[in-house]
C-alpha cells in the first residue's frame, strides 16, 4: 500500500512537472491542484482480494533553479476510503506531504500516509513519521511507526476476514 501512495504521489508531481515546466519563470514557484478516486483490487498484502477505493486530493507546489530548471517539489496529498473484503469495510485516511528533489532523485514523505480504522474507531494500522527514498527506491531514512513498510499486517488482515 505504500508503494501505491508513493507511485500516486510520483506520478502526480510527474505529470504536473511536464505541464507546468515551459510556463516556469526563474525562479518563480508554480502551483497545481488534483482531485480525483481510483479504485482498485490488492490480492497481495493478505493474500485475499481487497477491494481498495479512494478519493484524493493533492496540491503540488513546484520550486525552481535561477536557470529555470524544475528543482523541487512539494505535494501535500489527502486520501480518503475503505478498505473491504469478506463484507468487512475500514476506513482508511492519510494526509501527508511528500517532497521530490529533481536533482537528486530523493523521494520523501512525511505525516500520515496510511491510518486504517476500526468501524468502531479503534487504529487497526498506521503507517506515520518519515520515510526518505533514494532515486532507486531504496531506504535512506525512517521514523516513526510504518506497520505497512514493516509488514506488521496481521491485524490489518483479520480485522478483514483472514
Amino acid at each position: 500500500m505504500l508503494r501505491r501512495r508513493t507511485l500516486l504521489a510520483g506520478l502526480i508531481v510527474m505529470a504536473v512537472a511536464i505541464l507546468c515546466a515551459p510556463a516556469a519563470l526563474a525562479s518563480q514557484p508554480t502551483f497545481a491542484h488534483f482531485a480525483g478516486s481510483f479504485s482498485e483490487v490488492d490480492t497481495q498484502t493478505c493474500g485475499f482480494p481487497i477491494q481498495i477505493q479512494r478519493d484524493f486530493t493533492a496540491d503540488v507546489q513546484f520550486f525552481y533553479d535561477v536557470s529555470g530548471n524544475l528543482d523541487h517539489s512539494l505535494n501535500h496529498l489527502q486520501l480518503r476510503g475503505t478498505d473491504s473484503a469478506s463484507g468487512i469495510s475500514l476506513a482508511d485516511t492519510a494526509d501527508w506531504m511528500h517532497t521530490f528533489d529533481f536533482t537528486t532523485g530523493v523521494d520523501g514523505d512525511i505525516g500520515l500516509p496510511g491510518h486504517v480504522r476500526l468501524p468502531n474507531g479503534g487504529t487497526i494500522v498506521i503507517e506515520a513519521g518519515r520515510v526518505l527514498t533514494d532515486a532507486q527506491g531504496n531506504l535512506q531514512f525512517v521514523a516513526g511507526r510504518h506497520q505497512f513498510l514493516e509488514g506488521d499486517l496481521s491485524a490489518y488482515c483479520s480485522a478483514l476476514g483472514g
